[in-house]
């Protein structure tokens, strides 16, 4: 999904996805890509990025609030659902500042380039970046069309070989965080 939103890599971060408006104040319904929903307690405001690379400026965080595996986000400005419904699929960012750091040994960079496959040997891509979006990396896996996130987390990344990673997503993860890739 990073390379659907074109942004400024070395001053945000990709932290999720707009999925829908939410009631009729406003508020927005936000996928993290971490899934982690309590990542948010991190972020004092966000960035809105499109898909053609069109960006707001950080907007205040007025208010959040998870609901299941999504996040409620009431934006300053964004004041009506019309307004809200504008921002359905855009992208979350996040300043690169207000990401947590994550202890060295558990960043994922080592992992760049590795192979990703699941645990019945199905071929995901490799593995293009880490991301830093909260909790825990996200590794960013390219196959040949798609583009995946994937939380690096134990429960998930259950082996780590010499040139590969094998995974073990739970039902569904690898259709909710996969992008196709334009060429």
């Amino acid at each position: 999904m990073a390379s659907q939103y074109p942004y400024p890599a070395d001053k945000f971060a990709l932290v999720g996805r707009v999925t829908r408006s939410h009631g009729l104040k406003g508020e927005l319904k936000v996928r993290p890509f971490s899934g982690d929903t309590e990542g948010f307690e991190h972020y004092g405001r966000v960035a809105l990025v499109a898909a053609d690379g069109r960006m707001t400026d950080l907007l205040d965080i007025v208010r959040w609030r998870t609901q299941g595996k999504q996040v409620i986000l009431k934006l300053a400005t964004i004041d009506n659902k019309s307004e809200a419904d504008l921002t359905a699929g855009m992208g979350v960012l996040c300043s690169r500042r207000d990401v947590p750091v994550a202890p060295e040994q558990d960043s994922g960079h080592e992992l760049i380039g590795f192979e990703v496959v699941t645990v019945d040997h199905t071929i995901v891509g490799r593995i293009a970046a880490v991301s830093h979006t909260g909790a825990h990396p996200v590794l960013i896996v390219r196959g040949e069309t798609e583009e995946f996130l994937i939380p690096l987390v134990d429960q998930i990344v259950v082996q780590r070989r010499e040139s590969a990673v094998v995974i073990d997503p739970p039902q569904g993860l690898l259709d909710i965080n996969r992008t196709e890739l334009t060429r």
